[in-house]
């Protein structure tokens, strides 16, 4: 095999090795659907739902991202109609699209 064709098989199989998927496990903290979207959206937090969407497997299965505008605080959550968790939360909410509103 010439120098092309295991450059090519090198780069074949870097992607394949790059292109496996892993699998996490992270421990969330869940509770009641009302309770958690009237405390984000409390005092405490002042976060409010900027987005929402549907998980295509499952159409129980939502997920919301909160975010408080003054503080940048932001909140992502996985809910149905009694369950709430909360599956991330951090700092420094940058909004990287400014089209129009819908």
């Amino acid at each position: 095999m010439n120098k092309i064709g295991w450059l090519c098989f090198g780069v074949i199989l870097t992607g394949t090795v790059i292109a496996q998927t892993v699998t996490v496990e992270k421990t969330v903290q869940c509770g009641s659907t009302a309770m958690l979207i009237q405390e984000l959206q409390g005092n405490s937090y002042k976060e409010k739902p900027i987005w929402w969407g549907i998980e295509p497997s499952s159409s129980v299965s939502r997920y919301s991202l909160f975010v408080n505008d003054e503080t940048r605080t932001w909140t992502l959550i996985q809910f149905n109609e009694t369950t709430a968790c909360v599956i991330g939360t951090g700092v420094a909410s940058t909004l990287i699209f400014n089209g129009p509103k819908i």
